[in-house]
């Protein structure tokens, strides 16, 4: 899997141990150059503040932590996520693709190797093969990713609202809660 995942993204691949140093825009680079530098620093820590929690949360109970392209951070997975009872597969693999606007705009569903269906012999009605339902979602299923639709409201009240701490709502943790309820619940 790490080897799909290195040739298909061309990342690193690792569990992250410490944040990454941030790159400072030089003095004298048109403004466009520092908010995009600035855009950029801020994903990559947020990325890296809140993979290092969930590796830390998928560690425990006989989990294998996560991978996360330390690159370009476009991506993370969770080799061994805990799959609700009422799938057959106890475990699988749950990849996240993270938008180029993150924190600002939440992942856009997410990718499972899920084999088996639902216990009651019926198959859930938002995992897709052959990619997603939303333009850009990409088609992994040749590689064994079946993209789940779900997604976060990102406007009006209620809505997708990043924290300026990385560790507060909302944030991956928040988005792996909506997942969770999405894969537990019958809609």
């Amino acid at each position: 899997m790490l080897q799909f995942l290195t040739e298909l993204f061309g990342g690193k691949t690792r569990t992250p141990s410490a944040p990454a140093a941030t790159t400072v825009a030089r003095p004298g680079q048109p403004a466009a150059t520092n908010r995009a530098n600035r855009q950029s620093d801020r994903r990559k820590r947020y990325i890296t503040i809140q993979s290092m929690q969930l590796a830390e949360r998928f560690s425990r109970d006989g989990g294998e932590g996560i991978v996360l392209d330390e690159e370009n951070f476009d991506w993370l997975v969770i080799p061994k996520y805990p799959m609700p009872a009422r799938w057959k597969q106890r475990w699988t693999s749950l990849m996240l693709l993270l938008p180029t606007a993150y924190p600002d705009v939440p992942p856009m569903g997410f990718y499972l190797t899920i084999k088996g269906g639902l216990r009651n012999g019926q198959q859930d009605s938002h995992l897709f093969s052959g990619g997603g339902y939303y333009e850009g979602a990409p088609d992994h299923s040749s590689q064994g990713w079946y993209w789940y639709c779900v997604h976060a409201n990102v406007e009006g009240s209620g809505g997708w609202r990043p924290s300026a701490d990385p560790r507060m709502n909302d944030n991956l943790f928040t988005f792996l809660n909506m997942a969770r309820e999405a894969l537990t619940t019958d809609h």
